[in-house]
């Protein structure tokens, strides 16, 4: 049995059709989190008359607030587009929202796991599919490396202390049976792992939260995101843990189930505009 794993495609189309086939011919597909589409071109160029400056935080203060009615409408229609093309792929789809898609966004969301046997939206929540139970959970800590809580996905440490107990309690209920696969479908990492490190700024960025929830519970695979910087692959105990890096960045990630390996995947292609704006974290990401 063969995972594929994909997370922070920010509406990269283009990425998601050129490895497609790839999918297919595994078993099931795993998203961390940040789906829906988040640099609109015209709003960049809005931002930059009104701020007179390119400024990621000015972007983030200006879509998320000034702008939202616009913003939410240009990542709804990408979200669409999205899901257009994972339709089509016809195996389980296992999806979470990240802390930059819009409440109007998770909707959209919700109602394609509603009306589609093969998709499964798990923003706070837990579903078992055949013999995987997956876990997931979409919301994370608020930034540390630019202004808290300019994104919708951002929550008090207290809340997610709270909203991972009430996940815990849940879980240790479910019914696991000796061949059933305990999955953790994340968006932000547990802290301290390969998964959230960032080599240029030689810090872990994830959560300390969710590295003490993976303590708690014992997952068999745990998939997360949101740090681009760290496509990689780390073990705590039995679990393997895996970052697959940024699709809008070409990466993502395959594992192999029988034979618990982990084979991180760049796609080859030249350099897009979309590419070279999330390469810029310290401008817009």
């Amino acid at each position: 049995m063969k995972f594929s794993v994909i997370g922070d495609l920010h509406g990269s189309i283009a990425n998601l059709r050129y490895i497609k086939r790839k999918i297919r011919k595994t078993d099931a597909l795993f998203i961390t989190g940040d789906i829906a589409g988040t640099l609109s071109y015209r709003l960049i160029l809005k931002s930059i008359l009104k701020s007179k400056k390119i400024s990621r935080e000015k972007y983030a203060e200006l879509v998320y607030d000034k702008y939202l009615v616009e913003f939410t409408e240009f990542q709804k229609k990408s979200v669409r587009r999205i899901f257009k093309i994972l339709s089509k792929i016809n195996i389980p789809i296992f999806y979470t929202h990240g802390n930059s898609d819009a409440e109007e966004v998770i909707v959209l969301f919700k109602s394609y796991s509603e009306t589609n046997p093969l998709f499964y939206y798990l923003g706070n929540s837990i579903c078992k599919h055949k013999k995987l139970i997956v876990v997931g959970y979409g919301f994370c800590s608020p930034a540390e490396y630019r202004t808290p809580f300019q994104t919708p996905g951002e929550k008090e440490k207290d809340e997610i202390s709270e909203d991972l107990l009430i996940l815990e309690t849940k879980i240790l209920k479910y019914e696991k049976n000796k061949d059933d696969l305990l999955i953790g479908l994340f968006h932000e990492p547990p802290k301290g792992t390969k998964l959230d490190y960032i080599t240029q700024k030689s810090t872990h960025s994830g959560s300390e939260l969710i590295e003490k929830h993976i303590h708690s519970i014992q997952y068999d695979y745990f998939f997360a995101g949101h740090i681009h910087e760290s496509q990689d692959y780390d073990f705590r105990k039995s679990v393997v843990l895996v970052n697959p890096g940024p699709l809008v960045n070409r990466k993502w990630a395959i594992v192999d189930i029988d034979k618990k390996s982990v084979s991180l995947k760049k796609i080859p292609i030249l350099l897009s505009m979309r590419d070279f704006i999330y390469r810029s974290r310290e401008t817009f990401a």
